[in-house]
């Protein structure tokens, strides 16, 4: 085992990642979780929506106890009276199940500002490009300037704040150097004391042959949003090493453990040419003619991937899709197709008794020349990698750990014929055994047979899981 001993006290950590699992003693392995389509909770057919509501943000605003979403509400060629550009949309709900588009008379529209925008064209007519607000959490912070915001304006990143999170100003241009059209992350990292906004740019492709330009992500810090750490900032780092078109990065410290930075880049892929899956494809008429306007349109699909970090450099990236385009219909299997919310919130399950879930926001039917809808997917808590172990079992090592409390707390899911059977170690020679561990739990307290886990606060301590059929997801001690 290494020498590092990781002191965790009463966090929670994650199996995001191998930074707690000694690879070398276990023979679990890691598994990336699809989220679960549930229902579509909002449709903007207003005279004001559009075809395409695909950069959006939620928040959650623990003082108003209320959710907040953003769309950027565009209109492609193919929508009915194609007279604006786009607007910004907003949207708040109290369960993050049921939203409302409440009319907000700040924008006039058509003559009335009886509608949800926040934001109109700007610029004499320009359209909005990615708008992501944030609370910010800077002790230093103005009141005036809870929210804070950043979007894309003429090929800049701009900031804008508010007080309130639905009036917002535009403060001035941020000195950052990128290629912004798409949605910028910025945020007060707690942790680190920092502003850091992860933006939009290019690099050179690696094969001078290809003569192509691949989309990245970059990161750049600031104490006070005008001095920053590098303008043009760092490209992330990531494990597995692959040169994927990279759009919106979703990134955040994980609300439950903000330690971990988690982050849900789209990944563009444009096929070369029109092939015979597009002929195969539902809604070949429709991609057909996109094809004859505007090959990319009709060539380009996106998916979502799943990353995560520890320091907002270097990530683990995983390759295999966290959200796929799903099963086709007409309007799916695009470009911009399962465009991941940036944000999410924590909700009730829909079955009684059962724990709370995260839910996540995804808009579709763009290019339909059809009103945007927002469905909603769920995901469990912690629940994006797994440390599995098959049916025959598969032992799961840590690495060595300080924490404090007495009791363990996991995250799992077993199989009925499955089982997690906990050791936790001392290096004075103790063994605590878990009783016998089934069923599916965000929050299991172990039992151990044969003492308590107070016994072993404070020193370094290591544990060790037998996973048949099960599933692992995270652990704490309180």
């Amino acid at each position: 085992m290494e020498d590092t001993i990781i002191n965790i006290g009463k966090r929670r950590e994650f199996f995001f990642d191998n930074t707690m699992v000694d690879t070398s003693r276990s023979g679990s392995f890691p598994v990336i979780h699809e989220p679960v389509k549930r229902e579509c909770v909002l449709t903007y057919d207003d005279p004001w929506g559009g075809d395409g509501a695909h950069y959006m943000c939620v928040l959650t605003d623990p003082e108003e106890g209320v959710h907040r979403m953003y769309n950027t509400v565009t209109r492609s060629r193919y929508y009915p009276k194609v007279d604006f550009t786009s607007t910004v949309c907003y949207a708040e709900s109290r369960d993050g199940i049921h939203w409302e588009k409440p009319s907000l008379g700040i924008v006039e529209f058509n003559g009335s500002k009886d509608n949800n925008i926040i934001l109109g064209p700007h610029d004499g007519g320009e359209g909005w490009d990615g708008f992501r607000p944030f609370i910010d959490t800077n002790p230093e912070c103005k009141p005036e300037q809870r929210y804070k915001a950043v979007a894309n304006i003429k090929d800049s990143l701009w900031l804008f704040t508010s007080p309130d999170g639905i009036h917002f100003e535009k403060e001035g241009q941020l000195d950052l150097k990128g290629q912004f059209d798409s949605v910028n992350t910025l945020f007060f990292n707690e942790e680190k004391g920092v502003y850091q906004c992860f933006f939009r740019a290019y690099h050179s492709s690696p094969l001078p042959e290809d003569k192509a330009w691949i989309r990245d992500i970059r990161l750049a810090e600031s104490k006070d949003l005008i001095h920053w750490s590098r303008k043009d900032g760092d490209m992330l780092d990531y494990t597995p090493q692959c040169d994927w078109h990279m759009y919106i990065n979703g990134i955040s410290p994980y609300y439950r453990g903000k330690h971990v930075y988690v982050g849900f880049p789209s990944r563009y892929n444009e096929r070369k040419g029109w092939s015979n899956s597009f002929e195969m494809l539902c809604g070949k008429d429709k991609r057909a003619q996109r094809f004859i306007d505007n090959p990319r349109t009709a060539t380009a699909i996106s998916d979502t991937l799943f990353m995560t970090s520890r320091d907002g450099v270097h990530w683990i990236r995983y390759g295999d899709a966290f959200m796929r385009p799903g099963p086709e219909y007409p309007e799916n299997w695009v470009y911009g197709s399962v465009y991941h919310s940036n944000g999410m919130i924590e909700t009730k399950s829909a079955h009684p008794g059962c724990e709370n879930e995260i839910s996540m926001y995804c808009a579709e039917k763009r290019w339909s020349g059809e009103p945007a809808q927002i469905w909603r997917y769920t995901i469990r808590l912690d629940g994006f990698v797994s440390q599995r172990g098959s049916w025959y079992s598969s032992n799961l090592v840590t690495k060595k750990f300080i924490f404090e409390g007495k009791d363990l707390f996991i995250n799992f899911s077993t199989s009925a014929y499955g089982g997690i059977d906990v050791k936790l170690h001392g290096e004075d020679g103790t063994c605590l055994n878990s009783i016998e561990n089934f069923g599916d739990s965000c929050d299991r307290r172990i039992v151990f047979e044969n003492g308590s886990a107070e016994k072993l606060a404070g020193k370094p301590v290591w544990l060790e899981m037998v996973l048949r059929d099960a599933d692992v997801y995270s652990f704490r001690f309180e």
